[in-house]
């Protein structure tokens, strides 16, 4: 009777730990991968310190797209595809908005996709940014990126 009992406690406790455990690795990323969109990261700091739009732009998927919260009509809102995305780079850069210091706080699964979310310095703009990663044959590339500005008030919703 006692070892019945044991044994369906035990059973019990299995059913409960082992959805816990796969929801666990569900919800990280494969090492190797993490260390690709890590290099894919720096990359982007490096071009863009060294204000290489080209480098930028051969980072994202040719329909990628850019969202900007802020709606300047000459670098914010959106920009749809590989080149205007690196046009609003090379606008960007004739502005000479100062270095950029990126941190990584988080890298999560998407189905085949991957999520990464960053803070953002550039010169006296302050910003998160979230990018959607895909793979394109052997390589990760950028499919959509949303950056967010921590220097713009927020305004009411019309």
């Amino acid at each position: 009777m006692k070892i019945r009992i044991l044994l369906t406690l035990a059973g019990l406790a299995m059913g409960f730990a082992l959805p816990t455990f796969a929801q666990e690795k569900k919800d990280t990323v494969d090492p190797q991968v993490r260390q690709q969109i890590e290099a894919l990261f720096m990359q982007f700091q490096e071009a863009y310190n060294k204000r290489d739009a080209t480098a930028i732009g051969a980072q994202w998927t040719q329909d990628a797209i850019e969202i900007r919260s802020w709606a300047a009509a000459d670098r914010g809102g959106l920009a749809s595809g590989r080149q205007a995305i690196e046009k609003r780079f090379e606008a960007d850069f004739a502005t000479n908005p100062g270095k950029m210091v990126n941190k990584l706080v988080q890298l999560y699964p998407i189905g085949n996709a991957i999520c990464e979310i960053a803070d953002t310095d550039v010169g006296e703009w302050r910003g998160q940014t979230v990018k959607i990663y895909v793979r394109v044959g052997d390589t990760w590339k950028i499919r959509m990126t949303y950056v967010d500005d921590y220097t713009t008030p927020l305004r009411p919703l019309e």
